[in-house]
């Protein structure tokens, strides 16, 4: 990660730009490579089952040219203070969202992989939005080398265990946000699958759990880039849990209702979604 993070802060924007592009086109012609898989399962449930043949290839291209290119603009401002904040947009409703939290908190949030979380993340955190981000188990080399990006960032990143979620139930109790994903699919399901865009979909309850055992509404959050090549925070509405036992029926409901948000997001900018895993996996693409 680092050396391609020194490579990026040496290549220049159009260079970059020919690159990924040329690289996504290999990528999406391979029918061995996992994350265009990824793409063109994902790409085509988005779209309702509407894209096929051509018109899916190329959206799979373009969703890996995103990818790529969202990458490339992280790694070239990354440790630049200055350089990260002119990459985000810090209008009205970013300031909005720091100040909601510090007058209306606590709040469960879940980062939707969409744009450029990660770069909008840190801009915040450097404005003084810090919490116990809970991350995924068991972390290697590149996901520990994320984690310690974030940790610069002001950000407590757990990864996800028994000890980090009590943590994280503590914090709840005592008046303190946490942080989690929505849209990363689990290698085990829950007991329940919420549907997403139309089908069931093994995404994480976590958030559900931890925000009705504290009483405490899950706003949604992402950093989707906008025609001028900025990054601009895109969140929800506080999303406040029902039911009092977490049946199965209750969760998937809860989290169905959070999720109303990141699909539309999705659905409007479907090239914007990072999203390297299948989340469907028994969905099957035409031909």
């Amino acid at each position: 990660m680092r050396v391609a993070v020194a490579a990026a802060r040496t290549i220049p924007g159009p260079l970059a730009t020919r690159t990924v592009s040329f690289a996504a086109e290999r990528l999406a012609r391979s029918r061995t490579s996992a994350l265009a898989h990824a793409a063109r399962v994902n790409q085509y449930v988005v779209s309702g089952g509407t894209l096929t043949g051509e018109a899916l290839e190329a959206a799979v291209r373009e969703n890996l040219r995103q990818m790529a290119l969202f990458l490339y603009e992280f790694y070239r401002v990354l440790g630049d203070a200055a350089a990260e904040d002119a990459a985000v947009v810090r209008d009205d409703a970013f300031h909005a969202f720091i100040e909601r939290e510090r007058t209306q908190g606590p709040f469960v949030y879940v980062g939707v992989h969409h744009g450029n979380f990660d770069l909008v993340g840190r801009v915040l955190g450097r404005a003084g939005w810090h919490m116990q981000t809970l991350s995924v188990p068991d972390p290697s080399g590149s996901y520990q080398w994320q984690n310690e990006v974030r940790e610069e960032a002001g950000f407590e990143v757990a990864p996800i265990s028994v000890a980090s979620l009590k943590e994280a139930a503590r914090r709840l109790q005592a008046g303190r946000s946490v942080l989690t994903g929505a849209d990363r699919p689990m290698p085990e399901p829950d007991k329940a699958e919420p549907n997403f865009f139309g089908h069931p979909a093994p995404l994480p309850l976590l958030h559900v759990r931890l925000a009705m055992r504290a009483g405490v509404p899950v706003v949604a959050m992402t950093g989707r880039r906008t025609p001028e090549g900025l990054y601009r925070l895109v969140s929800s509405e506080p999303v406040p849990m029902i039911g009092g036992r977490p049946t199965s029926d209750v969760l998937r409901a809860n989290a169905e209702a959070v999720l109303v948000e990141p699909e539309r997001w999705i659905a409007e900018t479907p090239e914007q979604w990072s999203m390297p895993h299948v989340v469907w996996p028994g969905v099957h693409v035409p031909g």
